[in-house]
């Protein structure tokens, strides 16, 4: 006879991921709109594309973003809005949180928009596939997203998904990078019952949210008013192997996930 066992799934902020790791920022730079930034140790991050968020240090600094390059230990950079700024010590320090749970990630070589399918080219093959759930970070408002999931791979370096604009040229890209989000959580050697999802805002602002389920998303780029609480209750069975993805637009945005294991 089966065994249903309740259980919490998954309870984290997705932007900062199931996993992380965080570092004081002490200098910041920008140059032709491509930040640098300093930590005061060494980060021990290696993956370009990892999905970092930076915090207190300055409204031209603080935001999520796509790892561009990591020229040295101490030091990653990525594309920012601003064109430049001076080289500047940071204090007090801010911080630095690293996604560790960015699976991979890839820099950005070119982009194209034919009837609202946005394809991106990547520097070497990404191995994404479709559904996967990944950030983009380009210095393109057309393209850049927290929430964005593959609707199509054409090749082993180019991978296709929907956007708000119909057209864009085929241009080059010569600086932003993508990494993939990891999963919330991944079904092991039994099935599992997804029971409860509970998405809570604490930003004073309105902020949105995505839910996947075995890549259904039962919540996409899903609106929810500042400083409040989303509930879903629902009966989902995942066999196992199955993942369960979200993202968000804020690092403030958390996600809680409960359920029953089968066995």
């Amino acid at each position: 006879m089966a065994t249903n066992t309740p259980a919490l799934l998954a309870r984290y902020a997705p932007i900062l991921g199931i996993t992380s790791t965080r570092f004081y920022v002490s200098n910041v730079a920008i140059t032709s709109n491509l930040a640098t930034i300093t930590t005061s140790a060494s980060h021990g991050i290696t993956q370009v594309g990892t999905i970092v968020t930076i915090q207190g240090v300055s409204a031209t600094i603080d935001g999520t973003y796509a790892i561009n390059s990591i020229p040295s230990g101490t030091t990653f950079t990525y594309v920012s809005a601003t064109a430049s700024l001076g080289s500047t010590a940071v204090s007090p320090v801010g911080v630095a949180t690293f996604n560790t749970s960015t699976t991979s990630g890839f820099t950005v070589s070119n982009k194209v928009v034919q009837n609202y399918v946005a394809t991106l080219t990547t520097g070497s093959a990404h191995g994404f596939s479709v559904n996967d759930m990944v950030f983009v970070n380009i210095g393109d408002t057309i393209y850049d997203g927290t929430q964005i999931q593959i609707i199509a791979v054409p090749s082993t370096t180019t991978f296709s998904y929907i956007v708000t604009t119909q057209t864009g040229s085929t241009t080059a890209v010569t600086q932003g990078a993508v990494g993939k989000y990891g999963a919330g959580y991944t079904t092991s050697s039994t099935n599992t019952i997804v029971t409860n999802i509970v998405v809570a805002n604490k930003t004073a602002a309105s902020q949105t949210f995505t839910i996947c389920l075995d890549g259904l998303c039962i919540a996409y780029q899903e609106t929810i008013a500042a400083n409040s609480t989303v509930f879903f209750d629902l009966k989902q069975a995942l066999a196992t192997g199955k993942m369960i993805m979200g993202s968000a637009s804020s690092p403030l945005v958390n996600i809680h996930i409960s359920g029953m294991t089968v066995n």
